[in-house]
């Protein structure tokens, strides 16, 4: 039994050291390896030149050759043996060197075969030298990996690319986890890349720092530029430009999303885009932009952009608030363009042609547009347009019959010339440095005007305009202009006519604000000007504020008007204004407030106090053409109902008196008065003018004012109450005293003197100096009487003819059977007509109207009723007998 089991063990051992020498022999002898490589290696289109190695620690094999898309100068595999038969295999490293690639073959290589995945570890994969051919290019890289695990998935802990392209020079480095490589590589564009995808820049990043995650159904790659300068477009700059490109493998196109913000003359504009790129050449993109800085002041705060291109056809899309613009090319050569906007529709064509840009169209403003709506611009309907813009030179032209716009600009500057109608504006400067000057000297507005075809003959308005502007397009449109008018005519009706001469403006416009320099104009035969700065504020709203507008450099008016709904509110302030004309010479202080509403309806209160100065306001009459008996009204315009949509409240004060002074008056006065009007209802004048002390000559005769009054009550402020106090001194020291109360048509004459005496002899006394008594000597009561009468009645129309404001043609002085006086006055209208009033018993108003010589109506009107009679006239030759 021992012997037995002795001899299976010595056996046993004695096979198990064999089998491992043959195992060793195999691991260890250099001829296995070959051996191996001749019989399974050919298997699968491996070619090779010579092997080395064991199988225990590696192989080195030269000259490898796969199906003629892969040779390798040498492939080193290293490994240990006893790694390989862990549950986790290792490979100590994979180097190759002097490899080559043929892409395009390799590609075309199919396998039917497939491997089981199963685990295996690389410390390090090293390959040098590697050159890949594709589409007769060449590509050359390095790449190193370390701590490469194979499984189910792929995990690499580093890995680092060196490669040099025809279009870029590659750095990269990043790692695998879960089949997914992440990292960031730095690209080196070449001048290759730049000259066939980059051409149209100036400037071409010479770095890219590019942020990539592959995995095995999609990339992400990202990277940023800090610029971008357009060689064609100089002054477009694209800057901080964020770039994010996704591409997933099941598609056959890559989506690119871009962050950047555009600079273009001083306009800023923030995009966000997102582009669809077909690997067949097909795109898509959507843009979105917000306008951040705008210079040009464009009616929209935002855009969109979509493009759309195909095999034949890129067309361009944009939309803003009121404009849609299409365009479309073919060859990126000729451009379709149609715009659309609430101004105005353009239909043209752009050609790119030998380094020019050339714009030909139609331009067709529309006559319901904003700001245009109340203007004829049926002519206008069609403007032809063409722009031509090279290397050397910019021309361009717009316009139509009467009105064009031509514009040349070269090395020297721009000039141009804008013609409309008989005027024409000359222009000159220089786009590059963005400032121009325009000059024009228009003989007529009114002719221009309706020349365009803007106004109809109608209005009644023309001036002559001298213009000289000087416009800069920088920060901002700047306009500095002075407008020079030598002289303007403007008639609302053949009796108000206005005219004057020599007026001008001069105003600086920038960031829509308009600083008024200064100006002078004619208003009435008076000068209105100021030179002290006023500023004026143009928001987009069609609001006008008034930030400070000053006139006579005292007189402050601030507020906003709205231009589009015809409404304002304003406030005039001043703490002295001098206010110069023929009805006054004083310094006022102002306050006042006025509104007008959309529906025309005005509101204005406030305070007018008068600090000093002279008042000579003399009433002035209504105007009337006279043609013998006929009172002609012309083209008058019919009075409107102003005070239907009319309020007022506005004082009118001092704190001291005034001087008054017209003609054979001086008074010192205190006004204190409201000018006051409701809605719907008449202007009236409520308050008193106090009058402290006074002098009015008549016919050589003084007559002194006490403390007096006048009264304003109501709505007749033509006709206000009386408290008149009035003194005449005679030289022999009698004094006279008039009181004249009741209203000013009916007014009452009370007269006293000191020492009494008789209402003749006060008459005779205001009439020759002397009682009537000293100048007529009769023994007869009644002649004496006749006498007096005659006297009083002859010097009371002298007195009163030489008055500066009373113009009678006859005055009776009559005797009432009480022995009372009374008069009779009479003013003659021309050679027909003749009004009488008389008072004596009763008071009456006669008109007399002559039918003709021997005719005569008369319509009387008294007190106690209404009357009317028709009188024959016969004139009798008297016998010189029948007088004696």
């Amino acid at each position: 039994m021992i012997k037995r089991v002795y001899t299976f063990l010595h056996f046993t051992t004695l096979l198990a050291l064999l089998g491992a020498a043959i195992i060793l022999i195999a691991l260890f002898q250099k001829d296995v390896v070959p051996y191996l490589a001749q019989n399974y290696l050919k298997e699968y289109d491996v070619e090779y030149k010579g092997i080395e190695g064991t199988l225990f620690s590696g192989v080195i094999v030269s000259g490898v050759k796969y199906k003629d898309s892969i040779e390798v100068d040498e492939l080193r595999v290293n490994y240990n043996l006893l790694m390989l038969m862990s549950p986790t295999p290792r490979v100590s490293s994979i180097s190759a060197n002097g490899v080559f690639v043929d892409a395009k073959k390799l590609l075309e290589t199919k396998s039917a075969e497939t491997s089981s995945i199963f685990a295996l570890n690389i410390s390090k994969v090293d390959i040098q030298n590697v050159k890949a051919a594709y589409k007769g290019e060449i590509y050359s890289l390095n790449l190193t990996a370390i701590d490469i695990r194979l499984g189910e998935t792929i995990d690499i802990r580093k890995i680092l690319l060196e490669a040099e392209t025809p279009y870029a020079a590659l750095s990269l480095e990043g790692s695998v986890k879960e089949n997914n490589l992440k990292g960031r590589s730095t690209l080196l564009p070449s001048e290759k890349f730049h000259n066939e995808y980059l051409g149209f820049l100036r400037y071409t990043p010479s770095k890219i720092e590019l942020f990539f995650d592959i995995s095995s159904k999609e990339a992400d790659l990202k990277t940023s530029l800090k610029s971008v300068v357009f060689k064609d477009v100089e002054d477009l700059v694209l800057e901080n430009i964020e770039l994010h490109a996704t591409y997933s493998f099941s598609d056959d196109f890559f989506t690119l999303y871009s962050d950047y913000t555009a600079l273009y003359a001083n306009n800023n504009i923030a995009i966000e885009q997102k582009s669809r790129v077909g690997l067949d050449g097909k795109a898509t993109s959507n843009l979105e932009a917000k306008i951040v800085q705008d210079e040009f002041n464009l009616p929209f705060e935002s855009f969109s952009v979509a493009i759309k291109r195909d095999e034949n056809l890129t067309q361009f899309d944009l939309g803003a608030k009121d404009i849609v613009v299409n365009a479309q090319t073919k060859d990126f050569k000729e451009f379709l363009l149609k715009a659309k906007s609430i101004y105005a529709d353009l239909d043209a064509k752009v050609e790119l042609k030998n380094e020019s840009i050339a714009l030909t169209g139609e331009l067709y403003p529309k006559s319901d547009a904003p700001h245009l709506r109340e203007y004829n611009i049926d002519r206008f309907s069609k403007l032809n347009v063409f722009v031509l813009k090279n290397k050397e030179s910019l021309r361009a032209n717009i316009g139509t019959g009467k009105l064009s716009l031509t514009l040349f600009e070269d090395e020297n500057g721009l000039v141009g010339v804008l013609k409309a109608g008989e005027s024409k504006f000359d222009i000159k400067g220089s786009i590059q440095n963005r400032e121009f000057m325009v000059e024009a000297n228009i003989d007529s507005i009114r002719t221009l005007l309706i020349e365009l075809e803007l106004i109809d003959e109608s209005l009644l308005f023309d001036a002559s305009v001298i213009l000289k502007a000087k416009v800069a397009l920088k920060d901002g449109v700047e306009v500095d202009t002075r407008v020079d008018i030598p002289w303007y005519r403007l008639e609302l009706d053949s009796q108000n006519i206005y005219t004057d001469r020599d007026s001008y403006v001069e105003f600086f416009y920038a960031d829509r604000e308009v600083i008024v320099k200064s100006y002078n104009i004619g208003v009435m035969q008076k000068r209105v000007y100021s030179k002290r700065a006023s500023k004026i504020s143009l928001s987009q709203n069609d609001i006008i504020e008034l930030k400070e507008f000053w006139v006579y450099d005292n007189l402050l008016i601030g507020g906003e008007l709205n231009y589009s709904e015809m409404s304002a509110d304003v406030t005039i302030k001043s703490d002295k204004f001098r206010y110069e004309s023929e009805d006054a010479n004083v310094s006022v202080r102002v306050d006042i407030e006025a509104s007008v509403n959309s529906n025309g309806s005005q509101s204005i209160s406030g305070d007018i106090e008068i600090l000093s100065g002279v008042i000579t306001y003399v009433p002035k009459k209504e105007y009337a053409i006279k043609d013998e008996d006929i009172i002609i009204i012309q083209d008058i315009k019919p009075p409107k109902k102003e005070h239907e949509k009319r309020e007022l409240n506005i004082r009118v004060y001092s704190s001291k008196p005034i001087e008054y002074k017209i003609k054979d008056v001086e008074l010192l006065v205190t006004p204190n008065l409201v000018i006051y009007q409701e809605f719907g209802g008449l202007l009236q004048i409520l308050g008193a003018l106090q009058i402290h002390s006074g002098v009015a000559t008549i016919s050589d005769r003084e007559f002194e004012f006490d403390e007096s009054e006048i009264y304003f009550y109501d709505k007749h402020y033509a006709n206000p109450y009386l408290n008149l106090n009035l003194h005449h001194y005679t030289l022999d020291n009698v004094d006279i005293e008039i009181y004249i109360t009741n209203r000013v048509e009916s007014p009452v004459f009370i007269l006293s003197s000191n020492p009494q005496m008789s209402q003749d002899d006060i008459i005779s006394y205001i009439l020759f100096g002397e009682a009537t008594s000293s100048i007529f000597d009769t023994t007869g009561k009644e002649s004496r009487s006749s006498l007096g009468t005659l006297a009083l009645g002859a010097g009371l129309k002298g007195f009163l003819s030489k008055s500066a404001n009373l113009k009678i043609d006859t005055l009776n002085i009559l005797t009432n059977e009480d022995g009372t006086l009374g008069y009779e006055i009479g003013k003659r209208f021309g050679k027909r007509v003749r009004m009488v009033y008389k008072n004596d018993d009763i008071s009456s108003l006669t008109l007399q109207y002559s039918l003709s010589r021997s005719v005569r109506i008369d319509v009387d009107v008294k007190e106690t009723g209404q009357g009317v009679g028709i009188f024959y006239i016969k004139d009798f030759k008297l016998e010189d007998t029948i007088l004696k």
